[in-house]
């Protein structure tokens, strides 16, 4: 059987025309997304480097990132500088935040309040400039649950969430993202010497050939089932008594 070819230059126009649409239709100035030096957020500032220019804006916001994740965010801001970008200090508000919670949080608990600290200084710049915040989850990422509630999710748009990791990475080399940032092992920051992978359980590119339709060995299906059960209540608003959208 051939495989599919497919046309990552009209996935990324699709985006766009999405995109200039979706602020047309609600009114906004522009949008604004973190950069963390990964590769979801440098594909997002290089689409708004050539198609939003001047209606962009990357903030960059370092709590315990390690110093290669900040030359990568460097590397793409340089890399793509047609985009306003401002950096925001967490560092100082994470320590302070946590002499006020209690004593002993877990690792995971510390990283989720990195991502909730990043979206509350997102949101700020945004309503502030008319901006709408742009998530950076990629299709892999959404069907997981690789996100922190509230966190990163916490946005107004996910431009890239029906991408696999694999569109994500030729798109990238199609707007020119560094290689370095094309070929860096996926992690989201949030701990030492973590990985993405090592976290799920499973390689992105099985997750990906599972999103396609792809045979994938029943041992990683499994476990990419249980990671879409564990965290369904992600992909939902709020539970609550109302039915069909009855408040009374």
């Amino acid at each position: 059987m051939n495989k599919k070819v497919i046309d990552y230059s009209k996935k990324i126009d699709s985006i766009v025309s999405w995109l200039n649409e979706y602020l047309d239709t609600t009114g906004s100035q522009g949008i604004i997304f973190g950069v963390s030096g990964g590769i979801d957020s440098a594909l997002l500032c290089a689409i708004a480097n050539r198609y939003f220019p001047h209606k962009s804006l990357a903030l960059t916001m370092h709590i315990e990132n390690s110093q290669e994740d900040i030359d990568d965010a460097k590397l793409v801001l340089d890399t793509f500088n047609n985009v306003q970008n401002i950096n925001v200090d967490l560092e100082k508000v994470y320590n302070t935040f946590l002499k006020v919670l209690p004593i002993g949080l877990t690792e995971q608990s510390k990283g989720n309040l990195k991502a909730r600290l990043r979206m509350v200084s997102l949101y700020s710049h945004a309503q502030d400039k008319k901006f709408l915040v742009c998530g950076t989850s990629n299709a892999a990422e959404f069907v997981t649950g690789y996100f922190t509630k509230y966190g990163d999710s916490g946005c107004d748009i996910l431009p890239l969430v029906n991408f696999p990791k694999s569109y994500i990475k030729e798109c990238a080399k199609i707007l020119g993202v560094p290689e370095k940032i094309i070929n860096k092992k996926p992690t989201a920051g949030l701990r030492p010497n973590q990985t993405d992978e090592e976290d799920l359980g499973v390689e992105y590119s099985i997750i990906d050939d599972f999103l396609l339709g792809n045979f994938i060995d029943n041992k990683d299906l499994v476990q990419i089932i249980k990671l879409q059960i564990d965290t369904d209540h992600k992909r939902k608003l709020p539970a609550s008594p109302l039915q069909k959208g009855k408040i009374i």
